[in-house]
């Protein structure tokens, strides 16, 4: 069965392309035109295996709609990819890296956003598996979810990381006395880097089959 992935963009032509794109790749689509049009379909049956959600819109954004789907215990496992135009900052690369599984710079066509797509759901179905095998090992469940989170995380926000050098090198991008920046997201990855080394020696278990983080 092709994958089920659901377009949430504000711009109706956008929108159209990435679902009409997408489905002659093989993709199964869904298209809807906002925040709150998003969470009214997930309120219903319908279960994407992935949420291509568009950062820039009104009058719910995509920050917003991140937010409240994540609160919601039904679809929250549900990966989600961000895309969008606009500038990130340090601050919200710290923020996005808990909640998404990839972050993906407008303009790009969805023959583009295959590779980043499947790649986010093969991510997920490996470590899904790792966590099934550990769990038939005798492995704490609560600990193994939590050193699977902390991968995901950091995966996600070294990701960021090479964004935000790309755009703006060793400075801070903000214009409005925002004191967050490189060193500080510096000291987030380190923290996250800490916390999964001494969970992982803690439980000794090892997420084998994902490929190994970088230390930075």
């Amino acid at each position: 069965m092709p994958p089920n992935v659901l377009i949430v963009d504000d711009e109706p032509a956008l929108n159209e392309l990435f679902v009409i794109g997408l489905n002659k790749y093989g993709f199964k689509t869904e298209g809807v035109l906002g925040g709150q049009e998003c969470l009214d379909l997930l309120s219903t049956q319908y279960r994407p295996d992935l949420i291509l959600l568009d950062m820039m819109m009104e009058p719910m954004d995509g920050w917003e709609t991140l937010n409240r789907l994540k609160r919601i215990e039904e679809v929250k496992h549900i990966p989600v990819i961000m895309q969008t135009g606009k500038n990130l900052t340090y601050r919200e690369a710290e923020q996005f890296s808990y909640c998404i599984e990839d972050y993906i710079m407008k303009p790009i066509t969805p023959k583009r956003c295959i590779d980043h797509i499947t790649s986010a759901l093969d991510k997920v179905r490996s470590i899904e598996e790792i966590i099934s095998h550990g769990l038939r090992a005798g492995y704490p469940e609560e600990k193994i979810r939590r050193l699977a989170r902390l991968y995901r995380t950091i995966e996600v926000a070294q990701k960021l990381l090479i964004i935000l050098e790309e755009r703006y090198g060793n400075h801070n991008p903000s214009e409005d006395n925002e004191t967050y920046g490189p060193i500080e997201y510096s000291g987030f990855l380190l923290r996250l880097q800490q916390e999964y080394d001494e969970l992982q020696k803690e439980i000794n278990f090892t997420l084998g089959g994902l490929k190994p983080l970088p230390k930075n």
